[in-house]
């Protein structure tokens, strides 16, 4: 049986959910955060990392922009306590030593935060999603989406619609480099495993509350806007619904 791996609390005012896309401007400094799942979080990222081949994909083509974006996450966590960040590797809060490894960046960025990641860039006037580390989905499959545009990757969504499309699409053109965005979304589930690509026991009643904390941030040299995602589990308050 899978460890159950519990936040006591979401850092931030989750019952206010906004329409799409809502996002909000967010401090740099506050790109990625740390809870205190940090360990157990940890630790499933390393048995998906190494056993699941569902879990990273990339392109030929934007291997750059991932290399990028694990400078990246590397100058963020050089002002982050707990974090020791050499030439060669990491050794992180709970004491792991990261190699470093910019032939598999995105493998490195799994190992180090407990953010996803998804690498999004404007291919024929689209924002397509060209690389991903995904360790927690919820309800979606990242090789089903690999390659395609924002509004096929939403397109089972039921209020992203044509006209949430082109909002979305003008925030993504509109993210300026050291300006990230951030917003969140709130879903209720019954079973609180992290690792989700097809959502379970869905006739339960739910018993747990998952938000996910989406942010946005645009790569200076490759240009590539990077769609982070740090997910959230506790036990469900007994606040109304979405």
């Amino acid at each position: 049986m899978r460890q159950l791996i519990l936040q006591k609390s979401i850092p931030y005012e989750w019952q206010k959910v906004t329409k799409l896309p809502g996002v909000m401007p967010l401090n740099p400094q506050e790109w990625i955060i740390f809870d205190d799942a940090y360990v157990e979080q940890m630790a499933e990222r390393e048995v998906l990392l190494k056993n699941n081949n569902d879990v990273i994909v990339i392109d030929k083509n934007s291997e750059d922009a991932a290399r990028e974006l694990l400078d990246a996450i590397l100058h963020f966590l050089c002002e982050v306590d707990g974090f020791e960040v050499s030439e060669k590797q990491v050794i992180t809060r709970d004491n792991r030593i990261v190699k470093i490894d910019y032939n598999e960046p995105l493998l490195t960025c799994g190992l180090l935060v407990q953010n996803d990641f998804c690498v999004l860039q404007k291919i024929d006037g689209q924002h397509v999603l060209t690389a991903a580390v995904l360790c927690f989905p919820a309800n979606w499959r990242l090789k089903e989406k690999f390659m395609k545009p924002l509004f096929s990757i939403h397109r089972n969504v039921p209020e992203y619609s044509a006209e949430i499309a082109k909002r979305v699409d003008r925030m993504f053109d509109c993210i300026r480099v050291a300006q990230p965005m951030w917003r969140f979304n709130v879903l209720h589930y019954s079973d609180p495993t992290l690792y989700q690509p097809y959502r379970r026991n869905v006739d339960l009643k739910p018993s747990y509350t998952r938000s996910e904390r989406q942010t946005f941030l645009k790569l200076p040299n490759t240009g590539a806007v990077v769609f982070g995602i740090h997910t959230f589990v506790v036990k469900k308050v007994p606040f109304g619904t979405l």
